[in-house]
């Protein structure tokens, strides 16, 4: 009896520490501060970019995470409770600069020096200025709404997350190096370079050579199989992809984010990946 209950309170102790030490790594991590950036939007945001800012929102997956309405949407949710949500942006925007929307949205940064976790900095970092003040300009027209749903809420299983590291702060993450241009390119090539690096290159890696975690091929072989008559329309309606790949992905990604690409876009996508790669030993 002696030795179970020596056992018994041995074991009381180790979860007691595992516990202890699962709240105190998530709470560094959350509580973490990072430095503002310096100079995280290099352009004005202007009212009469709204209307193109409502497509880029679409393009570039608002309404994934932050419901149909942008009036929050939840990421994630755990069986202790735990909630991880995308809020509500007709309310946020009322309430920070532009400055402060740009740091977040590029860099993960919130205005207390905390890192969201969650956004998608990575694909908003290669964005141009102009597209992330047009995507603002587009924001500070919607009216506020009430919220979706309740804010993010860190109990138990979500600590447990942070400190496997299943949930990353998005502003250690972001390679800075990827910013984006000041302005959106227009000359074709560049255009379609621009659009592999902001929309392709989150599931095909930087040189669109594919993932193996993501189940993504490599574009510039795929890109063989395609007329640019079909690959348009592909992109246009998820409709018309190879009889011997599983496009069920891209489908639902054409859905909701990718048929909002622009023809001359998407044309300009076709020439960058139907162009042969510069050898880079010359």
């Amino acid at each position: 009896m002696r030795r179970a209950a020596i056992a018994a309170a041995a074991g009381i102790l180790l979860a007691a520490l595992a516990v202890w030490r699962i709240e105190a790594v998530s709470t560094r991590i959350l509580e973490a501060r990072y430095p503002a950036p310096d100079n995280p939007l290099a352009v004005a945001v202007a009212t009469s970019d709204a209307k193109e800012g409502e497509r880029l929102a679409h393009l570039n997956g608002c309404t994934g995470c932050h419901g149909r309405d942008l009036t929050g949407g939840v990421m994630f949710s755990g069986i202790f409770g735990s909630r991880l949500v995308a809020p509500n942006l007709t309310r946020l925007v009322r309430h920070r600069s532009d400055r402060e929307i740009a740091s977040a949205m590029r860099y993960g940064v919130k205005p207390d020096g905390t890192s969201l976790i969650g956004m998608p900095v990575g694909k908003f970092i290669r964005s141009s200025d102009s597209d992330v003040a047009a995507t603002i300009a587009y924001l500070r027209t919607l009216p506020e709404k009430p919220d979706a749903t309740p804010g993010t809420r860190w109990r138990f299983d979500g600590r447990v997350l942070l400190t496997i590291r299943m949930f990353l702060p998005e502003t250690a993450l972001v390679d800075k190096s990827r910013r984006g241009p000041r302005l959106t390119p227009t000359a074709p090539m560049a255009l379609g370079a621009y659009i592999s690096q902001t929309q392709c290159s989150i599931c095909h890696g930087a040189d669109l050579s594919g993932d193996p975690d993501e189940h993504s091929p490599d574009l510039r072989v795929v890109i063989r199989d395609y007329p640019q008559a079909r690959f348009q329309h592909f992109l246009a309606t998820g409709e018309g992809g190879r009889k011997d790949h599983d496009t069920k992905i891209m489908q639902e990604i054409v859905k909701r984010r990718l048929g909002f690409l622009t023809s001359a876009e998407t044309a300009a996508l076709y020439a960058y990946l139907k162009a042969p790669v510069p050898d880079a030993g010359k």
